[in-house]
């Protein structure tokens, strides 16, 4: 047995896997320059030369190098995992050089000059590198069309902080904080310190700025990306969420030192995890969940605090120090567990509800979907209590409700405005599709975990058990009416034959007897006229009630039964088509099923020899446990999907319903059509032998 590789296959392999050693052992030596560094250095030393700790610095380097290594891993040659390198070398450099820094004051070593110059000037290239990956992620590729030329213009614009901070003298770039004796200037131009700060100001605008522009891009391509794509996009926005958290919750606090240190490398782990896992694995976990988690927590967390706060002033202003510290804590913890606790917790559920509706609650938002479709009554009332109850559930801008009515209509209900771009979600009983539900795509609370899709089951599975019983309702409201339509019509035409034709030709014929019994003696001759007048007028009659009696139950059925009635008006049809009757224990078959299966097999022979084209045909009828299975089969052209179901069909439809029964016509790939009813019936109803 032999095997092939794709050619550049095993090299290709080769070629990631020493990219991945290479990083590994980077990171490690980097490290490991770092703590050597900090630990040759004294606390002192470092803030005599305005530099930090050097494995702090390097620490979010090494991150982003081992989130390449994966990457690169996972998938070679791809340019974020390759942009990942870049950056990552780029920090982990910048912190080994800033240990350098201190210590090469310290021993007055060489290389200390170049140090200060990269983590002075150079550093700001990785607000570029930022940039790019917010760019490039997930495809490795700008956006097309005029986007391209948009990302184009922001890279670029990135770049303006570094370009400016590798040409400007030191005098303007460092102020007072510089180095008297390091001189880090490349080259100078001869321009005015108005026009270098100028300058400076306007570059670090267009950096800062291009962040705006890189974040507005991602959020294009997110409204223009695939299903799987949007998934890798919201791992970018979970990181984007909590690396925002972080700032704001140093700015609000004022951290510095250790905590600033700590955030940045938090920051910096969520931005290399999430890259990772939306490349490499981007179903991991259910990130949907991940995003409204973490936004619920921040919102929740900001009104604690914030009302932390204000109860904290409150309680300051009123009680002075009027208490002691001890009395001052024995009434906080009572307040905390008396009034505070419940409070808080209130706080918190109707900050969740606020941002994302009641889908943390499922019992809570089951019960009121039960309680608004309990409140209404026709179909007609239930979808919009569906469409509100399913936004004020998920706190949705737009919910739309399809119902597929009996007749093959659509019923819709509409709550909101109808976005751009929509998901569908079918509502389905007993597995039959009865309609769909109809949502928006884009937004954050649009996104739904899987614990939000199974609580969308949950109201689908009740909607759609309260829709079908709707539409059973109206179609045992309909069937009433055609029962009543269809039996006092029935009444009306026979009542019509019977007063307009039988009645008066039964008079005619009692008129036509007398005048031919007067006439006996005096003209027999009349007298035979009238008599055989009145003969053909009773033969008239006789059929006009054989009309009446077919009309309301074909006389075969009750002269020759099912199985013969069948094999009778399969031979009327002989000369056209060659019709084969299979049957079985058909006695003792209730007169209404009778009459059903005789109907449906007629309707459906006749379909065969009007639009069919068939030679043969097929009659199989097959008695079972309570049921009565009706199958007619033949090889002609099929019925065409775009083909609208006719009277005919409809009526098989029709008798096979009011038995509770199905009927089904389908067209299998062999070719022909086939027509199969199910009658159940009580085995108990049985007509008289």
């Amino acid at each position: 047995m032999t095997s092939t590789t794709a050619p550049g296959g095993t090299a290709g392999r080769d070629r990631t896997g020493t990219v991945a050693v290479l990083l590994a052992g980077a990171t490690v030596l980097a490290l490991a320059a770092s703590v050597a560094l900090d630990l040759a250095t004294t606390a002192t030393q470092r803030d005599a030369s305005g530099a930090g700790t050097a494995s702090s610095s390097v620490v979010p380097g090494l991150l982003l190098l081992l989130a390449a290594a994966a990457v690169l891993t996972a998938v070679p040659r791809h340019a974020v995992g390759r942009l990942l390198v870049a950056v990552g070398a780029v920090w982990a450099l910048d912190g080994v050089l800033s240990g350098w820094i201190t210590y090469g004051y310290t021993h007055d070593l060489p290389l200390t000059g170049f140090a200060f110059w990269f983590v002075a000037r150079f550093g700001a290239v990785l607000l570029s590198g930022l940039v790019a990956l917010l760019l490039l992620y997930p495809t490795g590729r700008l956006l097309p069309g005029r986007a391209r030329s948009a990302g184009l213009a922001v890279a670029a614009s990135s770049l303006a902080l570094p370009v400016m901070l590798l040409v400007a003298p030191d005098r303007i770039v460092f102020r007072e904080n510089g180095p008297a004796d390091v001189d880090t200037e490349l080259f100078t131009l001869p321009l005015s310190d108005a026009v270098w700060t100028a300058l400076l100001v306007t570059a670090q605008v267009l950096t800062f700025g291009s962040i705006v522009g890189a974040v507005a891009l991602v959020w294009l391509r997110h409204r223009q990306a695939s299903s799987s794509e949007r998934t890798q996009l919201r791992w970018l926005l979970w990181a984007g969420i909590m690396c925002v958290l972080l700032v704001v919750a140093g700015v609000v606090f004022s951290i510095g030192g250790l905590a600033t240190t700590i955030a940045l490398n938090v920051a910096v782990t969520t931005l290399a995890a999430s890259i990772t896992v939306g490349l490499v694995r981007p179903g991991l976990g259910d990130v949907d969940a991940l995003v409204a988690w973490t936004l619920t927590t921040a919102a929740v967390a900001a009104v604690v605090v914030a009302v932390d706060v204000a109860l904290l002033a409150a309680l300051d202003g009123v009680l002075g120090d009027r208490l002691d510290q001890r009395e001052v804590t024995f009434l906080v913890l009572v307040l905390a567990v008396v009034v505070y606790g419940p409070l808080r917790a209130w706080l918190g559920q109707g900050v969740r509800r606020l941002l994302f509706g009641r889908r943390s609650d499922r019992y809570d938002a089951v019960s009121a979907l039960a309680a608004r479709l309990e409140a209404t009554g026709s179909l007609d009332e239930q979808l919009p209590a569906l469409a509100g109850a399913v936004a004020d559930t998920f706190k949705v801008s737009f919910v739309r409700v399809e119902v597929v009515t009996p007749d093959g209509g659509l019923l819709a209900a509409t709550h909101g405005r109808e976005p751009a771009e929509v998901q569908s979600f079918d509502i389905a009983y007993h597995d039959t599709r009865v309609g769909r539900l109809v949502l928006p795509v884009l937004g954050v609370r649009a996104m739904l975990s899987r614990r939000d899709q199974g609580l969308l089951v949950d109201l689908v599975r009740q909607a759609a058990i309260a829709i079908r019983a709707g539409l059973l309702a109206t179609e045992v409201q309909e069937s009433r009416e055609r029962l009543v339509l269809g039996r006092e019509e029935d009444r009306r035409r026979i009542r019509r034959d019977l007063h307009d034709g039988l009645g008066p030709a039964l008079g005619g014929v009692a008129l036509r007897l007398d005048a031919a019994g007067n006439a006996v003696e005096s003209d027999p001759d009349r007298a035979r006229e009238l008599v055989r007048l009145a003969r053909t007028e009773v033969s008239d009659a006789l059929d006009d009630v054989r009309r009446l009696v077919h009309d309301l139950r074909p006389p075969a059925l009750d002269d020759l039964g099912l199985e013969a009635a069948v094999r009778q008006q399969a031979e009327r049809l002989r000369p056209e088509l060659a019709v084969t009757v299979h049957a079985e224990a058909l006695a003792g078959l209730p007169a209404a099923v009778e009459v059903a299966a005789y109907r449906t097999v007629a309707e459906a022979l006749t379909n065969v020899v009007k639009h069919a084209g068939a030679a043969t045909a097929t009659v199989s009828m097959l008695r079972t446990s309570g049921a009565l299975s009706v199958e007619v089969t033949d090889d002609g052209r099929g019925i065409a999907d775009d083909v609208a179901a006719g009277v005919g069909l409809l009526s098989m439809r029709e008798r096979a319903e009011e038995l509770g029964g199905q009927c089904q016509v389908s067209c299998p790939p062999g070719g022909g059509t086939t027509v199969h009813a199910w009658l159940p019936f009580a085995e108990e109803t049985r007509r008289d032998q």
